[in-house]
């Protein structure tokens, strides 16, 4: 099978490349910068920002695009690479199924930020399925759920193009780039950690080797055909953090302070300079947000395999974060 991979160097797609390679996959990957192509790995050098993107001979006997493509850090690059990159890839798609008469499966890579934060309360418990209506609010999940769109909106009439589209949660790693729960283990390791007005918050993380997983199936079984699939593995916060105290030989956290009262407290520090601790930290650390995987598991009987207890404590075993 010939696959086209974007965003194959980034956290999520090279390990999807890694996967499609050690099944003899031929990969033709999309990238800004020349390499040299190696056995089942083409490189096709392209931007998808570029107003005069030329995408000829990108797709030449390609069945199944992983559109992973996406910018976490720059705001002000997050508009021309998810959406407008997104409009360019569709309209090769289109050229190249005009001239072929072939069919594509495209893979998308979106987020469940798709959804939103909760409405009301921080700790007020959702429930977020593939009905719940989208309501982004960051620009990297506006931009990234207009991608989406355009990936539906495209499919409507044309019988020879599909597609999924996986929503995973925080996806987590050895080699991810999420800082912010490097510094919550590193507080438990410390013995600095607390919770925040009651132990029922919620941890919603999925292990990278999962969503992988997740994205080979969703590209190869004709159920996932236009179909919408969350991907997490909740777990509650506090079993999160026992395995991590476990690992690393010292007493769990059992100090458990108001909410409402700390908030106040925060809320002062920021006015007087900058505090450790944010609301926006303080939302993330009572958040009681569930984002089930039943949907992929009934349709396709996929179920993640990574505890995420267990992997967290393994990934910061003997690590401390200063």
């Amino acid at each position: 099978m010939r696959i086209c991979v974007t965003g194959g160097s980034g956290f999520i797609g090279e390990q999807l490349v890694k996967q499609l390679e050690a099944r003899g996959d031929e990969l033709v990957l999309l990238t800004r910068t020349a390499k040299a192509n190696a056995p089942h790995r083409q490189y096709f050098v392209a931007d998808l920002v570029d107003q005069a993107l030329s995408l000829a001979g990108l797709l030449d006997g390609v069945s199944v695009i992983y559109h992973c493509a996406g910018e976490i850090k720059n705001p002000a690059l997050m508009q021309g690479l998810h959406v407008d990159g997104t409009a360019r890839l569709l309209a090769a798609v289109e050229q190249h199924i005009k001239a072929t008469q072939q069919p594509i499966h495209w893979v998308q890579l979106s987020s469940v930020g798709a959804y939103g934060s909760s409405v009301g309360a921080a700790h007020d418990v959702r429930v977020v399925t593939e009905a719940t209506l989208t309501a982004p609010q960051g620009e990297y999940e506006k931009t990234k759920t207009v991608s989406d769109e355009l990936v539906m909106a495209f499919a409507a009439n044309k019988p020879l193009f599909s597609y999924t589209i996986l929503r995973p949660s925080n996806v987590i790693g050895s080699s991810m780039t999420n800082q912010s729960l490097r510094a919550l283990v590193g507080m438990i390791k410390k013995g600095r950690f607390f919770y925040i007005g009651s132990r029922l918050a919620v941890a919603t993380y999925i292990h990278v080797e999962d969503v992988v997983a997740a994205l080979l199936l969703c590209g190869e079984d004709d159920r996932a055909k236009r179909e919408i699939f969350n991907l997490s593995n909740d777990c509650p916060l506090s079993d999160m953090v026992d395995a991590v105290a476990q690992a690393s030989g010292i007493a769990s956290p059992k100090l458990c302070v108001p909410e409402q009262p700390l908030r106040i407290l925060v809320k002062l520090i920021t006015k007087m300079g900058r505090s450790p601790l944010t609301q926006a930290r303080i939302d993330a650390l009572v958040r009681r947000t569930y984002y089930p995987a039943t949907k992929i598991k009934e349709v396709l009987g996929f179920v993640p395999q990574q505890a995420i207890p267990r992997v967290v404590a393994a990934m910061f075993e003997g690590k401390t974060n200063d």
